[in-house]
């Protein structure tokens, strides 16, 4: 009880005094609390040790190594420091020894106010055990000193190894690029180009690694550019470089262009966007970039047609920041007069929204492309391109397309194929059963349309779709040769070609000469454009070659008009009667035709009579005389001729001299000039001369007639040449003669089909386009 009376006591004073001289001791707290950070502060800057390689590098790939703070200190023994192993030089790490060279051997390297052992490599240190090949037990931002000594073990065997393996882990290789980058930016060795050559030789090796080609990367673009080399930016790729900072040598790249003109073109615009971290590309613009460049492009020019103009007043400032994370440095050079377009934010927006334009104008064409890759050169994903770029010679598929139908009409700007063969040119799948789809049909019409070539037959115009073994033909035409397929004109001649091919059928045999009348027929109608006449012309000729059902035609003639159904009705009289022989089968056909016109029957014969009566009216040729011995002249018969008529001389009907002339007129001669606003009336016809010089007319209807088809069968050639009273076997023969003479090779090749040789077709053409 006592010593507790004394202790409540002593607390009782303490108290009173306490509250009596309270702030005096509260003044006396505050001094001493003071002195004590002040101690504590001292005290830490006198114990705390700089470690150069706990400085944290800059991020220049968000995939690249990162210094992880805290890391150990290093504290520098009174030892030399290490020195630098050129290549080729061997030193000795206990028994082994290491001849490659070209690291730091010792224990510690100097710094600016520090010094670091990271990447010196210390044969005091033990490097024994099992090699840490992979490097399982490094860090990840590895330091010579620090690390294990199964991992040194591997170290060493990587470098005597001549710093080739690839199974070695990357912590290895990067302790080695250390010392690279200290010997280059620090001490300035004169070994620069050797230490280049292996950067780029272990970046060939390692360089799948994301971190090491980054840092690698980097290393080589400042050591050129510290040796006042140019840095090549390389082509235009989507292929994206992370981190914060512009892409190095495109920075430097447009800053020594700016530097020369004050204005950036299309393509350095879109290296500039590209080169910005914060730009992104979707997937159109990376699947689909030769398009995107060639768009951009056009949509630039019509934005910027001057250029786009750049202005800024910071220039470029370079510093190395070593990957090691030990030092960096400044690195000078001319391109510190430069812009810098990294400072430069004011028309980025600009082309970053024209960056999202033109992935926005791609996006079907690319969906269509992520479907079907093998058909990305098709016209039919050119097609879902946007129209101008369509037009430009910059697009693949469309140049492609343009080039082989070139191969087709030739220079004489008209030529004829299967369509089998133009679909796949277009890249359009041709069913197995050679049926044409309406839309293939149409797809295939519109893939010509955009390289200005014309096809026939074209359903878009009235035609029926071909099968796939079938013949078209087609010719140049701007845009295609647009015509209106309902205008009245242009309707009923197309009826009449289709009634002609039926009439001269009809006897069995479509002959050339009936072909020739029902060309010059379409050549006389005035009232069609250029372009018609030159479909009507394609459509005849590939009609005669594949004749169309005969009930298909007569049911479309019912919508005819009485004067449409007058001129069919005459075209088909045009074709029997003008051969001079008609046959039961072709006026049953007429009258078959007439009566599906609603014309009367007796049309017929009076048609037949007035075409034998003009073809009575042409020059008959006469056989020679051929003289009987003892048979007596025949008197001279009285003339028929009246006195009258006599007096005044021979009257001549130039009207019918005219159409005459008109309905032999040459086929290629008819193609010729079809584009022309107007139809030119025919001058007055040059005296006559064959077609092709060195060959009778016989020999040359054959050859034109096989220009034209390109091939045929050989019994439909045979049956040719017995018309013009030739036998096929002697015909061929003349005609490679004469072929061989010309043009040193045979114009026709023999076999189940006749073809003309491809090479000497165009030539024959060009033969008779000048003769006509």
């Amino acid at each position: 009880m006592i010593l507790f009376g004394a202790l409540a006591a002593v607390v009782s004073a303490a108290y009173r005094f306490a509250v009596e001289n309270a702030e005096a001791i509260g003044v006396i707290a505050l001094i001493c609390a003071l002195i004590a950070i002040a101690f504590l502060i001292a005290r830490a800057r006198s114990t705390k040790r700089i470690d150069p390689t706990g400085v944290r590098p800059p991020l220049l790939d968000t995939v690249w190594r990162t210094r992880a703070p805290g890391a150990p200190s290093t504290r520098v023994e009174r030892s030399p420091p290490a020195r630098w192993i050129r290549s080729g030089e061997t030193v000795k790490f206990g028994t082994a020894a290491l001849s490659g060279g070209m690291f730091y051997y010792g224990d510690w390297l100097a710094l600016a106010g520090s010094a670091t052992r990271q990447y010196a490599i210390n044969p005091k240190l033990s490097a024994s055990g099992a090699a840490d090949v992979e490097g399982r037990s490094m860090p990840y931002w590895p330091s010579y000193a620090d690390i294990s000594p199964e991992a040194r073990r591997a170290f060493l065997d990587w470098m005597a190894g001549g710093r080739r393996d690839p199974s070695y882990g990357i912590g290895l290789v990067f302790i080695f690029l250390y010392g690279l980058e200290h010997r280059l930016f620090l001490e300035g060795g004169d070994d620069a180009p050797l230490l280049i050559r292996e950067v780029e030789r272990l970046l060939a090796i390692y360089g799948a690694n994301n971190s090491f080609h980054g840092y690698a990367s980097n290393f080589l673009d400042f050591a050129r550019l510290a040796r006042g080399e140019r840095l090549e930016v390389g082509a235009l790729s989507p292929e994206r470089r992370g981190g914060p900072e512009m892409y190095l040598p495109t920075r430097l790249y447009l800053g020594s262009r700016l530097d020369e003109a004050p204005a950036l073109s299309a393509e350095d615009a879109l290296r500039w966007v590209l080169a910005m971290p914060d730009t992104y590309l979707r997937t159109p613009a990376v699947r689909c970039f030769d398009e995107f460049v060639s768009l951009w492009r056009l949509r630039f020019e019509r934005i910027y047609p001057a250029g786009l103009p750049v202005s800024g007043k910071d220039r470029i400032s370079l510093r190395y920041r070593a990957a090691s994370g030990a030092f960096d440095v400044a690195v000078s050079g001319s391109h510190e007069q430069h812009i810098d377009v990294a400072r430069v934010t004011k028309p980025l927006s600009g082309l970053q929204k024209l960056v999202t334009d033109c992935t926005d104008e791609l996006d079907s064409f690319s969906r269509f492309v992520g479907r079907k890759p093998s058909a990305r050169n098709s016209m039919a994903a050119a097609k879902l391109l946007p129209a101008d770029l369509q037009q430009s010679t910059t697009t693949g598929a469309i140049v492609d397309f343009r080039h082989r139908i070139e191969a087709v009409v030739g220079n004489h700007g008209r030529g004829s194929s299967t369509a089998q063969v133009l679909l796949e040119m277009a890249g359009i799948e041709v069913p197995a059963d050679g049926k044409i789809s309406a839309a293939a049909a149409d797809e295939l019409g519109c893939a010509l349309d955009s390289i200005g070539v014309a096809i026939e037959p074209d359903r878009r115009y009235g035609s029926s779709v071909p099968r796939a073994d079938e013949q078209v033909f087609v010719f140049r035409a701007p845009n295609g040769g647009p015509v209106d397929p309902a205008r009245a004109s242009f309707r009923a001649v197309r009826a009449q070609v289709e009634v002609a091919v039926l009439a001269a059928a009809a006897d069995g045999d479509a002959s050339y000469e009936e072909l020739q009348r029902t060309i010059a027929r379409i050549r006389s109608a005035t009232d069609l454009s250029g372009v018609e006449q030159a479909r009507l012309i394609a459509f005849a000729v590939t009609t005669f070659n594949n004749p169309p059902k005969q009930a298909r035609v007569m049911r479309k003639l019912a919508d005819t008009t009485e004067g449409e159904r007058q001129a069919i009705a005459d075209a088909a009289i045009a074709v029997i009667g003008g051969s001079g022989n008609v046959d039961a089968g072709e006026v049953k056909f007429l009258e078959r035709l007439h009566k599906s016109l609603g014309l009367p029957k007796e049309r017929v014969y009076s048609g037949l009579h007035s075409a034998a009566a003009r073809q009575a009216d042409d020059p008959v040729p006469i056989s020679g005389e051929d003289r009987a011995v003892g048979v007596p002249l025949p008197k001279e018969a009285p003339s028929s001729i009246p006195p009258a008529v006599a007096a005044r001389g021979m009257s001549i009907d130039t009207a019918r001299l005219e159409r005459t002339r008109r309905e032999t007129e040459a086929v290629s001669a008819l193609l010729s000039d079809i584009f022309a606003e107007d139809v030119v009336q025919p001058q007055q016809a040059p005296p006559e001369q064959a077609a092709l010089d060195g060959l009778d007319g016989p020999h040359t209807e054959l050859v034109e007639l096989l220009e034209l088809r390109g091939s045929m069968t050989r019994t439909e050639f045979d049956r040719h040449a017995k018309e013009m009273r030739l036998l096929p076997d002697g015909a061929i023969e003349r005609i490679n003669d004469w072929s061989f003479d010309r043009f040193d090779d045979a114009l026709i090749e023999d076999g189940y089909e006749v073809v003309v040789t491809p090479h000497l077709r165009g030539k024959i053409a060009e033969m008779k386009d000048k003769a006509a």
